[in-house]
């Protein structure tokens, strides 16, 4: 049995088109929601709407980067960003993202002792849940092979950074052509191999990149398997 998770940083406005799609399709996702966000975030009202369908995790107070801050400035944005979303929800808020993957070991301790189940990391092409404090994904909706709009180093990024990664999940050179054949070869290796396929992301960034069409196809080629069990990050741990 394979389990199929989502989940969402930052809490954009456009976080609810993605709710939109995951629903169409019968998946889940978890939303990680700073108090403080540089783009559009959602309304305290639209986070309640969006709890009533999906899970709500902490992300910080302000987006910290955690592992640049102070202990006690940590603990601070980890607690306050736990009592923050239930207040919003009315309900338990179970799992925590670090901002940027950033964290240390001191400050994993610091989630666990505030109470949450699992807090999620940037680490990708994994089948397994990882450590609960240190949780893994499989993909991130990113362009590829190629990051249009930007300069050589840049351009060449995704089938630079994500080439080894995707061949570990069974996809060969041709799939890589596109963000949703490289994802459907992974998920089509992941569901002979069984484990975990989370998929990842930031709704501005499906946006900046114009992969919108490509994400609905690949939620499309995930839906409706009976080989497989949807959850949110919550119900993983």
């Amino acid at each position: 049995m394979l389990k199929v998770t989502t989940s969402w940083d930052d809490g954009d406005v456009l976080d609810q088109r993605v709710a939109g799609i995951l629903e169409k399709n019968g998946l889940k996702g978890a939303f990680y929601i700073p108090q403080v966000y540089g783009g559009r975030r959602l309304t305290d009202s639209e986070i309640k709407e969006l709890s009533q369908k999906h899970e709500i995790g902490a992300h910080t107070l302000k987006h910290a980067e955690l592992n640049k801050v102070s202990l006690d400035e940590a603990r601070d944005e980890i607690v306050g960003s736990k009592e923050w979303v239930e207040s919003i929800t009315g309900k338990s808020c179970e799992m925590f993202c670090y901002p940027k993957g950033l964290y240390t070991e001191a400050v994993a301790l610091e989630v666990e002792k505030a109470g949450f189940k699992g807090a999620r990391t940037v680490k990708q092409f994994s089948l397994s849940i990882g450590k609960p404090f240190e949780m893994e994904t499989t993909i991130h909706v990113y362009p590829m092979p190629f990051r249009y709009g930007a300069g050589p180093r840049r351009f060449f990024g995704p089938i630079k950074n994500r080439y080894s990664g995707y061949r570990s999940l069974g996809a060969n050179l041709w799939d890589m052509r596109s963000f949703e054949t490289a994802a459907k070869a992974a998920f089509d290796t992941a569901l002979k191999r069984g484990g975990v396929f989370h998929v990842w992301g930031h709704s501005w960034e499906i946006e900046r990149h114009g992969l919108w069409q490509q994400f609905e196809n690949l939620c499309a080629h995930m839906a409706n398997r009976k080989a497989c069990e949807y959850v949110t990050n919550g119900e993983l741990v």
